[in-house]
C-alpha cells in the first residue's frame, strides 16, 4: 500500500512539473490567433438568443460532450435526476405536439425544431454507430487524426463567460447558452464596442480542469479562478456550430428537488485545440472512471467525441429527412 501511495505521489509531483512548465510558455502563437475573436459560424445551424430561435444562414457547430455521475451522489439521486431530465423532455415533445397543428413557427424545418435534432444528435445508438462507422471509413474528419496521449494538457484561451444550463448533459442544454454569449458579443463588435476576455490556462488534468491566469492577462473580472473539480463537470462539448468554441457544464448542486448547472465557454486559438481540449476532457473523465473503479464506487459516463464537422453533417441530414 506504501508503494502505491508513495508512486502516485510521485506522479503527482510530475504531473505538476509538467503543468509549471508549460506555463512558462508564452504560447505566443496561440496569443496572436486568439486575437481574432470573430465569430463566423462553420455549420448551418439555427441560432437560439434570448430564447427565441432564429435561422442563421451562415454555418454553425454543436458540441462534443462527457456526461457523468459524481462519487457524491447515490443511484438514487442520479436516477431523480434523469428521470427530470425525462420529464423535461416530455414536456417539450408534448408542447412540440401541440405547435405540429398550428402554423410552423420560425427556426423549424420539416417540421422537426432544433432542440429536437440536437437531442437525437446526443443519444447514442449502436446501430447508428455501425453505420457511422462505414461512413467514416469513405471519409474520415479532418479531426480523426487528432489524439491525446497522456495527462496534463494545457491550452491558452479566452474565457467567454458562462450561463445557467437546463440539464445535466446534451447538445440541446449548451445550444442557447453558446448562442447567447456568442450573440452578445457580436453585438459588442457591430457597436464598435471593445470586446475584451480573460486571457486564461486552461489545465486539464484527472482533477478536473484548472484555470489559472495567463501573465498578459489584463480582465480580472468575469471568471472564477481555480479547479473546477472533474465530479462537478457533467458535459463537455467542441461547438459544432463555432468550431473554435469550447463548452462545458458544471453542476452547482443537483438532489432531487433542485438542479443547478452553468455552461461555461472559451474561445480557443484553433479549431484544431479546441477539438484537442475535448479529447483532454474524454481523457479526465477515464482517470476519474478508473479511480472510482479501484475505489468501488459506482460510475456512469457518456462521452460523446464526434468530430463537430460530423455532428454538423448528421445534423444538416436530419433536417432534410
Amino acid at each position: 500500500m506504501s508503494d502505491t501511495k508513495e508512486c502516485e505521489k510521485r506522479t503527482a509531483e510530475g504531473n505538476e512539473q509538467t503543468i509549471e512548465n508549460k506555463l512558462n510558455d508564452d504560447f505566443k502563437e496561440a496569443l496572436d490567433r486568439l486575437d481574432d475573436v470573430k465569430f463566423e459560424a462553420d455549420a448551418d445551424i439555427s441560432e437560439i438568443h434570448n430564447g427565441e430561435i432564429v435561422e442563421d444562414e451562415s454555418p454553425e457547430t454543436q458540441s462534443l460532450g462527457a456526461e457523468s455521475s459524481t462519487s457524491g451522489k447515490s443511484e438514487t439521486t442520479r436516477s431523480e435526476a434523469d428521470a427530470d431530465e425525462r420529464s423535461e423532455d416530455k414536456k417539450s415533445d408534448v408542447q412540440s405536439g401541440k405547435d405540429a397543428k398550428s402554423p410552423p413557427k420560425e427556426g423549424k424545418k420539416g417540421g422537426k425544431s432544433v432542440f429536437s435534432r440536437l437531442k437525437r444528435l446526443t443519444k447514442f445508438d449502436k446501430s447508428r454507430e455501425r453505420e457511422e462507422a462505414q461512413q467514416q471509413q469513405q471519409q474520415q474528419s479532418k479531426f480523426s487524426v487528432i489524439r491525446i496521449d497522456k495527462l496534463p494538457q494545457v491550452f491558452v484561451v479566452k474565457y467567454l463567460g458562462k450561463r445557467d444550463a437546463k440539464g445535466l448533459f446534451g447538445l440541446h442544454h449548451v445550444r442557447k447558452p453558446v448562442d447567447e454569449m456568442v450573440g452578445d458579443i457580436k453585438e459588442k463588435i457591430r457597436s464598435y464596442e471593445k470586446a475584451e476576455f480573460p486571457l486564461v490556462y486552461m489545465v486539464f488534468s484527472g482533477k478536473g480542469i484548472d484555470i489559472r491566469e495567463h501573465k498578459s492577462n489584463t480582465v480580472k473580472e468575469g471568471v472564477e479562478f481555480g479547479l473546477v473539480p472533474i465530479d462537478f463537470i457533467s458535459y463537455g462539448v467542441q461547438d459544432i456550430k463555432y468550431w473554435r468554441v469550447f463548452t462545458f457544464i458544471v453542476v452547482r448542486q443537483i438532489s432531487s428537488r433542485t438542479k443547478e448547472t452553468e455552461c461555461h465557454a472559451v474561445l480557443a486559438d484553433s479549431t484544431i485545440n479546441c477539438r484537442r481540449m475535448a479529447l483532454s476532457l474524454g481523457a479526465s473523465f477515464n482517470v476519474y472512471k478508473r479511480k472510482l473503479a479501484t475505489e468501488g464506487k459506482v460510475h456512469n459516463f457518456q462521452v460523446e467525441l464526434r468530430p463537430p464537422d460530423e455532428l454538423a453533417e448528421q445534423y444538416g441530414g436530419d433536417v432534410e429527412a
